[in-house]
């Protein structure tokens, strides 16, 4: 069965919001339950402005420890929890009596402290347990937890080694692949796998063959709507045999929708393995040479980009290139630095469309549809090709 897939940008800005950009977060959107990517400062009052609902969240990944990518999680998971009434909370003794199963919080060391102390010191009650899973590369020190400090509504997390990737089975036949990616501090990046899923039946061939055999099939087994063969063969996935001998085969499977987002980065190529002609890529692209800096003679496009390494970011045309590299289907631009506007003035259309346009050169002449700059709100349909 094809799940729904979509991802909704709550956030595109770098470092600090603007006007018109809030702090980093994505929530992919799988079967109705929502993967949060990232959770920067104001990512609660970003769901309020959407269509989106905080209780849909079951997993938040946490890329890297900058404050941009995190600040808004202690808050958004009060928010989020908070459909309970007081006598409700006081009920929680035991994460298996629980209506709703424990939020999974998946991130880079220092990620279960952190949101431990946040919650602890400001008094925070959750109306849902939380366990955090730490991402460590092969030399990073493991906490050593103590239960007797957890915070009340806190379940012990796994730790899981980088070597070089963790893959991590988040239920369902879909799994997220984590690697460690090159940025001014530990930073990971994501690839979210599909299962298989069947292709669509060939009813050309196969309601012909049914028809033949209605009077048999109901003869012989009771079935009055020979039809209803085709919803078994597409949900089992296995061949039918009808009474004249002929043989339904299922449709082949297709591989299933993958999504690759990256944290903050300069170079992510130690993610390449893991990508297979990816569906999405959703890449930073922090800086760029435009037209606002073509004025100052000082400022070169080469000037940016290496600025934008020392740093650990990227530009568009790096972004583009990575793209090209792993054969992704689209890419998705987002973590644009407060100076590019992120509205419908004509300076923010315009600036917009210079750095897709700097990425759309190394990506390929021919993806006009298939590259995009996000937008705070804006959503894009993950779709099977």
């Amino acid at each position: 069965m094809v799940v729904g897939m979509n991802i909704t940008f709550l956030g595109t800005s770098s470092a600090q919001p603007s006007m018109t950009r809030n702090h980093q977060s994505m929530a992919l959107r799988v079967d109705g339950d929502i993967w949060l990517f990232d959770c920067g400062e104001a990512t609660q009052h970003q769901f309020q402005k959407s269509s989106l609902k905080m209780g849909r969240i079951t997993k938040i990944f946490i890329t890297h420890m900058h404050g941009d990518h995190c600040f808004g999680l202690g808050p958004l998971m009060c928010s989020m929890t908070d459909n309970l009434n007081p006598e409700k909370k006081l009920q929680l003794q035991d994460a298996t009596q629980q209506e709703q199963p424990p939020i999974d919080v998946y991130g880079p060391a220092r990620l279960r402290r952190w949101l431990r102390t946040t919650l602890s010191s400001t008094y925070s009650n959750l109306g849902r347990y939380y366990r955090v899973h730490e991402i460590l590369g092969p030399e990073e020190e493991e906490s050593i937890d103590d239960p007797t400090h957890f915070h009340p509504q806190e379940l012990l997390g796994t730790t899981v080694r980088l070597t070089p990737a963790a893959v991590l089975d988040v239920g369902r036949g879909f799994t997220v692949t984590a690697t460690a990616i090159k940025h001014s501090i530990p930073s990971l990046g994501f690839v979210i796998q599909e299962p298989d899923v069947m292709g669509k039946l060939d009813r050309d061939t196969l309601v012909p063959q049914l028809l033949r055999n209605a009077e048999a099939l109901f003869r012989q087994q009771g079935i009055k709507q020979p039809l209803v063969l085709l919803g078994r063969l597409q949900r089992e996935g296995k061949p039918i045999q009808l009474p004249d001998g002929t043989w339904l085969n299922p449709p082949d499977k297709k591989q299933g929708r993958q999504v690759v987002i990256l944290g903050d980065t300069c170079d992510p190529s130690s993610i390449i393995p893991y990508c297979q002609s990816p569906h999405l890529l959703v890449h930073e692209a922090t800086n760029a040479w435009t037209s606002l800096d073509r004025d100052n003679l000082a400022t070169t496009e080469a000037l940016v980009e290496e600025r934008a390494v020392q740093h650990g970011h990227s530009t568009p045309q790096m972004a583009g290139d990575f793209a090209l590299r792993i054969g992704a289907r689209t890419l998705i631009l987002t973590h644009f630095s407060a100076r590019y506007k992120g509205d419908d003035s004509e300076d923010g259309i315009k600036v917009m469309e210079e750095i897709r346009q700097l990425a759309l050169a190394r990506f390929g002449k021919d993806k006009d549809t298939d590259l995009y700059c996000a937008r705070d709100l804006w959503s894009f349909e993950i779709k099977h090709r």
